[in-house]
């Protein structure tokens, strides 16, 4: 009997608890960085916002003050091989456009600070360090040596008037070939094919950007990625605003663009630790490099082969291939006025 007592009054002790809790912790304010260096371009840009925490932070992305510090002071040093400091780099604030439905943050315009006319050395390392409303933060990154392509795609794609996609019924492959980085950890290619679309009275300069894949380094040597045409043509059949014609009198065919864009250790790991979860586990590890704060600070280069011209059997393919017959491509190119794809 006594024991009976004893539940009893542990059960009405147990129920009579207070059973409200506050789930979220104390809201504190980290640095969230963002920066990716490339001493390829003229323009570093690099996002500086603040954590948010509250009771509902399903709405707080979308409130745009609450992503920014008040004040952040915040600069870029260049550091040479014996730990001194070479040149000082300061950031300047700069609004943006974001274009609407890009992602679950606001989207109107956001904050952003770069700095130009940069000039990097490949040979040395760069540490970013400031802080917002006083909390500091910091973290120092490695460059890429810079590479070049090691072929002007004459093997198999380059014909006399151009990159040869298509040619006697045949889908040619693309092999673009290039010289290794020591320092990079894998390797991104995108063909860039440029159009001129005319809709409903306006011209509009677009693009369609083809991924051939990615690469990783070996110990030595030269890379090659290889891909067959086909797909380029069968990505252009299936884009939606391509599909969409209406309102569109021609798409004028433009020239297409070769990238390869590396990644050294820093970014390639960021990067890989949020790819989606493919396996069974629900937790993956967290990365970040910045002390006091969280994001990635990393550097890439991006070598390029611009401007490269279409052959016409490409083209005529884009004009009535059994992928792109309906898409309304054709060539405003005078030596091919005679034929059916050209538009003036």
């Amino acid at each position: 009997m006594k024991h009976i007592i004893y539940l009893f009054a542990f059960v009405g002790v147990l129920f009579s608890c207070k059973t409200d809790f506050e789930i979220n912790a104390p809201y504190d304010r980290i640095p969230i960085v963002y920066g990716v260096l490339d001493q390829g371009v003229d323009t570093q840009w690099i996002k500086i916002n603040k954590s948010f925490l509250g009771t509902n932070n399903l709405e707080y992305p979308s409130i745009n003050d609450s992503m920014y510090f008040d004040n952040v002071n915040v600069k870029v040093e260049e550091i040479n091989p014996d730990g001194s400091i070479g040149d000082v780099y300061s950031l300047q604030d700069k609004i943006v456009d974001v274009a609407a439905g890009s992602g679950i943050f606001f989207t109107g315009q956001q904050r952003v600070y770069y700095f130009v006319d940069s000039n990097l050395d490949e040979t040395k390392e760069y540490r970013i360090s400031g802080d917002g409303d006083g909390r500091k933060f910091s973290a120092k990154t490695n460059m890429i040596e810079s590479f070049d392509f090691t072929n002007n795609f004459r093997i198999k794609t380059l014909a006399p008037g151009g990159i040869s996609l298509f040619n006697s019924g045949v889908y040619n492959d693309v092999k673009p070939a290039w010289r290794q980085s020591p320092d990079a950890e894998s390797y991104g290619i995108v063909m860039r094919f440029h159009y001129t679309e005319h809709r409903n009275g306006n011209v509009t300069e677009k693009f369609v950007d083809w991924s051939l894949g990615e690469k990783k380094p070996t110990t030595s040597g030269e890379l090659e990625a290889v891909s067959n045409a086909e797909s380029f043509f069968g990505l252009l059949a299936n884009t939606p605003e391509l599909k969409d014609t209406v309102g569109v009198t021609k798409r004028v065919i433009g020239p297409v663009d070769f990238r390869i864009t590396s990644a050294n250790f820093i970014l390639k790991t960021y990067i890989d630790v949020n790819k989606p979860n493919s396996g069974i586990a629900f937790d993956k590890p967290d990365y970040t490099n910045i002390e006091g704060g969280r994001g990635v600070w990393a550097s890439r280069y991006t070598s390029e082969i611009t401007g490269r011209n279409l052959s016409e059997r490409t083209v005529e393919h884009l004009y009535n291939g059994s992928y792109t017959a309906d898409l309304k491509f054709c060539s405003d190119n005078p030596a091919w006025s005679s034929d059916p794809y050209f538009c003036p």
